[in-house]
């Protein structure tokens, strides 16, 4: 079997055309990984090489592990399918090895991961996400509803525009 290492990061920002989340070490290459689709690729000089299936759902659980698991600990799938709305199954670690997950949930993970608020940041999405789906309410009006109440609670210096 290969070897494969990843080094998730997301760019400053969104870009046009295929997803590149960071790094990737595959038996003594290194170059970017890239979705083309929903398959993990590596590109190097050498061109666009598609990721062995089960090296890499091996590598990517690692890689959650320490990326996610630095923000929600060993619980961190279940974090995944609750901001995603994805089944808890489908986000479970073995799931997740076998099959990974859906290129744009990943994205979402690693540029929460890479926040410098992370951890808080995390937590405000995943309160929201469950209330979204316990009340189905606008996610937009619930966080007016927080901004107001924090106003209402530590006056105007919570707006920090």
């Amino acid at each position: 079997m290969s070897e494969i290492r990843l080094i998730l990061k997301a760019p400053p920002r969104r870009e046009d055309g295929p997803l590149r989340l960071g790094r990737v070490l595959l038996d003594g290459r290194e170059g970017e990984l890239v979705y083309v689709g929903r398959e993990p690729h590596l590109q190097d000089a050498d061109g666009l090489a598609p990721l062995p299936r089960e090296a890499y759902g091996v590598a990517l659980v690692e890689a959650l592990d320490e990326l996610a698991g630095g923000i929600w600990g060993d619980d961190w799938s279940t974090a995944v399918a609750e901001l995603s709305g994805m089944n808890r199954r489908s986000t479970a670690r073995d799931r997740v090895r076998k099959h990974g997950l859906p290129p744009g949930v990943l994205d979402v993970v690693v540029r929460i991961a890479g926040r410098r608020d992370a951890r808080e940041f995390a937590a405000i999405v995943r309160a929201t996400a469950r209330h979204v789906d316990a009340h189905r309410l606008s996610a937009v009006g619930i966080l007016t509803e927080v901004h107001q109440v924090l106003i209402e609670l530590r006056g105007r210096g919570v707006d920090h525009r």
